[in-house]
């Protein structure tokens, strides 16, 4: 089909350039150089994409339907671009001649009622929509009620006077019906993406968009910014929406890039506490009003699961996950969880979190769970040490060369029974106190323990504070019947039926 009209009463030609004086709307001929050969083009569908769509976008904000796109209306908009990619930049006005078939051209398909042309030169998508908003022939071919079918041509030369430039032509037409118009394929741009198709799902919560669709993104993915928020897609994971502050979680994990990946859900609300969380593909984010969002991930993320998430025992995360040496810990606002590749991930809470957290630096990581034990108690091993609990000694710190003695006497289950204190400094070295007596520790000469009635006498002389000092040796038998004694630093207790009493 020709156009024998001219371009002023049959097309609204507008042309964008950029110039020393700035933007303008070409009205008459301009002179081109001599013509270059442009032996190779780079062909974007994601750049036509993007100004498709935003073309579409203003239309849609005057009441005016989205155009369709056209295969065929594209490839004459394709020709023409390369026509404009080999230095030949003058306008044509005799529309009946940009495309003629002579030179290699194509034209529109039969049946049109209306037809326009756009052309612009050097712009990003959002920059050539915002101009032709600007310019009042391009904006009125572009808007235009009459529209239903368009294509849009793009090339950036590769060698030439215009090597580098983006070169974009968009046609658009008005056919009675578009259902016997040709549309893309499926590698070509369409007005439902799937990220259109969910903007219209959430039917305008994010705002207005302030991009086209991105896309080129990893795993085949595309996003596009709104006033509050984004859209994103990926065939993996499909489009969803991501907003406020657990977005800027996610952003500052690196987006679809970073441990996260992309969403494979909205915001979900209505849990604990007024909070809300996003799926992701490696995990996901919580975000309360309390707590402020965090992340969940990885063998934590497991565990946390398995205490019933923050419907449980320890409530929502308060910290991101950070390193503790030899693994990894994440902070809940009723526990800890932290995790080995050599122990798996465990739970501290309960008796122990109040003493882990005092510790944890030293104590690691847990190396086991939370384990009942005599007269209701509970012990939690670490990777340096563990943590006993009681009702009647409270929860105490075991560590080092103390626990090593403790150990040896049976634990909870010898003759010293559950610590009542944690480590204690004095006299050079340590010592820690038990339901029934005392372990010293020098780092010199190693440590002893006292019990029975010797440790009675020890505690009223003042223990390892006392006069005595700490112990030099064990205990020992002085005789028959009994009879004990045990040296100490600044003197000797003897204990049994031939006598009783402190020696210094």
């Amino acid at each position: 089909m020709k156009f024998s009209s001219s371009r002023m009463s049959a097309l609204t030609l507008g042309l964008l350039l950029t110039m020393p004086c700035g933007l303008a709307a070409a009205t008459t001929s301009i002179a081109a150089p001599a013509p270059a050969v442009v032996p190779a083009t780079t062909i974007s569908d994601s750049f036509t994409k993007q100004t498709f769509d935003l073309i579409n976008a203003e239309r849609v904000k005057v009441g005016a339907r989205p155009f369709v796109w056209n295969q065929k209306i594209a490839d004459v908009s394709q020709d023409w671009a390369k026509q404009l990619g080999l230095a030949t930049m003058d306008p044509n006005f005799d529309f009946a001649n940009i495309h003629r078939t002579d030179a290699g051209g194509n034209e529109i398909p039969a049946g049109a009622t209306w037809y326009r042309e756009n052309i612009g030169f050097n712009f990003s998508p959002a920059q050539l929509v915002d101009w032709w908003m600007n310019s009042p022939g391009h904006k009125a071919a572009m808007l235009d009620p009459r529209g239903t079918d368009a294509g849009i041509g793009y090339v950036v030369p590769t060698s030439g006077p215009y090597a580098g430039w983006h070169l974009m032509v968009s046609n658009m037409a008005a056919y009675p019906t578009t259902t016997t118009a040709p549309t893309a394929p499926s590698t070509s741009p369409t007005t439902q993406t799937p990220l259109a198709v969910k903007a219209a799902a959430i039917n305008g919560a994010l705002g207005l968009p302030v991009s086209p669709e991105i896309y080129g993104l990893k795993d085949g993915g595309s996003y596009r910014n709104y006033q509050y928020g984004a859209l994103i897609y990926s065939p993996a994971s499909g489009a969803h929406v991501s907003t406020g502050a657990i977005r800027n979680l996610w952003a500052s994990y690196g987006f679809e890039n970073g441990i996260l990946g992309y969403p494979v859900t909205d915001e979900v609300g209505g849990i604990k506490d007024g909070g809300v969380y996003q799926n992701y593909q490696g995990g996901a984010v919580l975000w309360s009003p309390a707590t402020g969002a965090h992340i969940s991930t990885g063998a934590i993320r497991n565990a946390w699961a398995a205490t019933g998430f923050e419907a449980g025992a320890l409530g929502y995360p308060i910290s991101e996950i950070y390193a503790v040496d030899g693994g990894s810990a994440q902070n809940y606002q009723n526990g800890v969880i932290t995790y080995s590749a050599a122990t798996g991930a465990r739970v501290i809470s309960g008796e122990m979190l109040a003493r882990y957290r005092e510790n944890s630096a030293y104590l690691g990581v847990a190396t086991s769970a939370k384990t009942a034990i005599r007269d209701g108690g509970f012990y939690q091993n670490f990777q340096r040490g563990a943590l006993l609990y009681s009702p009647a000694t409270g929860t105490q710190v075991s560590v080092g060369g103390v626990r090593t003695i403790w150990a040896a006497t049976g634990f909870e289950n010898g003759v010293l029974g559950y610590p009542s204190s944690g480590e204690i400094p004095a006299n050079g070295g340590v010592y820690q106190t038990y339901q029934g007596g005392f372990i010293t520790w020098l780092p010199n000469s190693g440590g002893y323990f006292v019990f029975g009635g010797i440790s009675s006498l020890y505690r009223g002389a003042g223990g390892p504070t006392g006069r005595l000092g700490f112990p030099t040796s064990g205990e020992y038998p002085t005789g028959a019947n009994g009879n004990v004694a045990q040296n100490f630093q600044n003197g000797v207790i003897r204990w049994g039926p031939a006598g009783t009493g402190i020696t210094y």
